[in-house]
């Protein structure tokens, strides 16, 4: 039970140093972006040591992406619809998934 509330917290502090990163220095800040994706579910795959929570760190991600991606109570968005943007949602939610499903 701690070890997939450790993988939920883990994988959306991942998502959040993506949405940090991924608008910030703007040919470096999306590929360090989806390299964090990935590494980080790697390492979360690694220090728990199951597919599952690779699974659950993924679905966190995700779900912090999108609430990122959506507008919020004064309207604003964090991860706006430009090339970035949409490279780091559909990217990252592809890195995500397919790193959470491999084997080891």
């Amino acid at each position: 039970m701690l070890k997939a509330l450790g993988a939920l917290l883990l994988g959306a502090l991942i998502s959040f140093v993506g949405v940090v990163l991924h608008n910030s220095i703007h040919p470096f800040g999306i590929l360090l972006a989806l390299l964090t994706t990935a590494v980080g579910i790697c390492f979360v795959g690694q220090l728990f040591g199951a597919r599952k929570f690779k699974i659950i760190a993924a679905t966190a991600w995700l779900l912090v992406a999108l609430r990122a991606g959506s507008y919020g109570l004064s309207q604003e968005l964090l991860i706006i619809s430009n090339v970035y943007g949409n490279a780091f949602l559909l990217g990252g939610f592809l890195i995500a998934i397919f790193t959470a499903l491999k084997k080891a």
